[in-house]
């Protein structure tokens, strides 16, 4: 279980994240929804520990962490960019959380060909990531991030950038890659529509604040918010 109580964030005397508290189980995912400079990235920074509250307390099964490196926690991130070493192939990408954890290279190698071949990427592992399409270098960040098997996983608008077929297609494999390893999954987005079909839990933002916590199918009873993008009260669809 991962719990923020009354975490808040101010920076050089702007509030970037008013007190805010949630609880969110490994059961299904957990959406954060919202425009950009809602908050969702300034969220799930410090449910990483890349940047600490201004107040308020994160915890851990149970743990208090709020002051634990982002070294020390078992977390991984997946980013809106293609981050991937472009020195590296495929493979050592993949590897290389792995390699930094001390792993035993026979390990190292189970666990990039299991994750590989999860993600459609083994007739590539040879390959650099500038020989890569947009998609499989996507592939390829979030196969680093799962690798490593950790209890904690953070996706801050995974496929932004990639077009909507592509992006669909990914979306529509995320629950499968995700199911039975036991991980609490937080998914940053701008788009009602994916927090609708991945389901789960929602917590939807505005200028800093939580302004819903609950089920997807809310989304479809409660307004989001009174301005910019919203699920309309009375007909359920997404309006600008």
């Amino acid at each position: 279980m991962l719990e923020l109580n009354d975490v808040s964030l101010e920076v050089g005397g702007h509030i970037h994240l008013y007190p805010t508290n949630l609880s969110l189980g490994a059961e299904g995912f957990n959406t954060l929804l919202g425009d950009t400079l809602s908050g969702k990235t300034s969220l799930l920074r410090l449910m990483a520990g890349l940047t600490r509250p201004s107040k308020g307390r994160v915890k851990f099964d149970g743990a208090d962490v709020t002051g634990l490196a982002v070294q020390k926690r078992n977390v991984a991130m997946v980013y809106q960019q293609f981050i991937n070493y472009p020195n590296l192939s495929v493979w050592e990408n993949i590897a290389s959380p792995l390699r930094v954890a001390g792993l035993k290279i026979d390990e190292i190698k189970r666990r990039v060909s299991s994750i590989a071949e999860l993600l459609k990427l083994t007739p590539y592992l040879d390959r650099q990531p500038s020989q890569l399409s947009g998609g499989q270098q996507q592939r390829a960040a979030i196969a680093r991030a799962l690798v490593k098997e950790c209890k904690l996983v953070l996706l801050d608008e995974p496929f932004a950038n990639l077009d909507y077929k592509l992006r669909e297609s990914l979306r529509d494999e995320l629950p499968r890659l995700l199911a039975d390893r036991g991980a609490i999954v937080v998914y940053a987005t701008t788009e009602p529509s994916e927090a609708l079909q991945l389901g789960g839990l929602v917590a939807t933002l505005f200028e800093g604040r939580v302004t819903q916590f609950g089920p997807s199918s809310s989304l479809y009873r409660f307004t989001w918010h009174e301005s910019a993008s919203c699920i309309s009260r009375s007909s359920g669809r997404c309006q600008v």
